[in-house]
């Protein structure tokens, strides 16, 4: 694993937790909000712990995720294993690497969803401009 930086993102959303993790995992919604990542981006497997879960873009490419933990409308959190090319798996500068989604109940009407993941420091400019484009289509979603 290369030397790896932990990063964080938050956004207040005013809806319930239950709803915001049906936008962020559902397969039609989750397509909606990742699509700022990579056209076509959806994920293949089962969403429960211990579960291995492969994101993908439409080219084939992504990722091949260990749930490490899954409490449900509260806690997510992935471990990367290794990248995928043309949907085959190949090593990873990533493997070992957390992704970890939190929904913390602030109100009656609002939750904050809390993204933290480790990346690669080459990546730290991209998800700093992409990952809140993506989180503002989750409040987006979740507030409809």
């Amino acid at each position: 694993m290369k030397n790896l930086k932990t990063i964080s993102f938050s956004i207040h959303i005013d809806s319930s937790r239950e709803k915001i993790w049906n936008v962020l995992w559902k397969p039609v919604t989750y397509e909606k909000w990742t699509s700022v990542f990579t056209e076509g981006s959806h994920y293949k497997g089962e969403l429960k712990q211990g579960s291995t879960i492969q994101f993908l873009g439409k080219d084939g490419g992504g990722m091949s995720s260990l749930i490490a933990k899954l409490v449900e409308n509260e806690q997510m959190v992935f471990a990367h294993q290794k990248e995928l090319k043309n949907g085959e798996e190949t090593g990873s500068t990533w493997q070992g690497a957390k992704e970890i989604y939190y929904l913390k109940k602030e109100s009656d009407t609002g939750t904050e969803l809390q993204v933290i993941m480790d990346i690669t420091p080459d990546m730290e400019d991209y998800f700093s401009k992409t990952f809140p484009k993506a989180l503002g289509l989750v409040k987006q979603i979740s507030e409809q």
